[in-house]
């Protein structure tokens, strides 16, 4: 039987011939499926060439790296994804939470007039697995946030998360983004990571696009339609001197700054992220037009 030596070589060896893995890291990736499989860490796959295991964990083995060869997201085999130094569950159904995202939370916690608050009341529309929501309630234990998912998968593994998490204060609705059961002028903040992808986008992955949740990726209107709701419902449910912080793709940023200005939004700056793209975009509500 073979040892974790053998194992990773031949598992390398796949991934690198794997077109559909669009693979980068494939040793990296190699040592993460097997102590997936041996439900130990990457450091005893590391430690212990020798190590031969069981049939069983041959078999889980073989299976992750047959579905990782097909394109599955590494994060959806290993049933987690990292954000902002804290696991969160993921399945199929629910968006993968990216790095360029945690780009919300630096903005939201770097605010000067949110800064020393401790009655924040936020939102997080289309919140997946509440990487977003969650975190900021994590990381402002005194705010009162409000995670609003109108799917049922990323509804559910949200919970999973605000559970395992410790994130008891935060509360999960489950709604539509253009109906948000809220009164108007109640929240400090809306952040949101929503669909801004155009459907006929060439650049999208094609593992991301035949795995990832298709209501979580794509929008109407050249992927500017959920957008647009969000920032609608902001002027709607903000008050006055509110913030709105927005997730993006690379081309939308003048496109989002219009639609926060034609709301009423002022001090609206765009953000790069660490690829230098335009990535996240900010407004304060001046208030409702008389």
């Amino acid at each position: 039987m073979p040892a974790i030596a053998g194992l990773l070589s031949s598992a390398v060896h796949s991934l690198q011939a794997a077109e559909a893995a669009e693979c980068t890291a494939p040793r990296l990736e190699a040592e993460l499926l097997l102590a997936c499989a041996l439900k130990r860490d990457r450091l005893f796959v590391r430690m212990y060439p020798e190590h031969v295991p069981d049939d069983g964990i041959l078999e889980l083995f073989w299976a992750l790296l047959a579905r990782r060869c097909q394109g599955e997201p590494m994060a959806y085999l290993l049933g987690e994804k990292e954000f902002y130094g804290r696991p969160f569950r993921v399945r199929r159904g629910v968006l993968i939470p990216r790095p360029e995202t945690e780009l919300i939370i630096d903005t939201v916690l770097e605010d000067k007039d949110l800064a020393g608050r401790e009655d924040v009341r936020f939102i997080d529309l289309g919140a997946g697995s509440g990487c977003i929501g969650l975190t900021l309630q994590l990381e402002r234990p005194h705010w009162q946030g409000l995670l609003l998912e109108r799917a049922g998968v990323p509804l559910a593994v949200c919970a999973e998360n605000r559970k395992g998490l410790g994130a008891d204060r935060a509360l999960i609705l489950q709604a539509d983004l253009a109906r948000v059961p809220l009164k108007d002028a109640s929240l400090d903040l809306v952040v949101s990571n929503p669909p801004y992808i155009n459907e006929d986008d060439p650049e999208v992955q094609a593992g991301v696009r035949a795995h990832e949740p298709h209501e979580a990726l794509f929008a109407a209107q050249h992927g500017l339609a959920d957008l647009a709701s969000c920032i609608s419902t902001a002027a709607r449910v903000l008050v006055p001197g509110g913030l709105i912080v927005l997730e993006h793709g690379a081309q939308q940023a003048e496109m989002v700054r219009t639609l926060l200005a034609q709301q009423n939004f002022l001090k609206i700056l765009t953000k790069k992220d660490l690829a230098g793209l335009d990535r996240v975009t900010l407004g304060v509500y001046k208030g409702r037009r008389t």
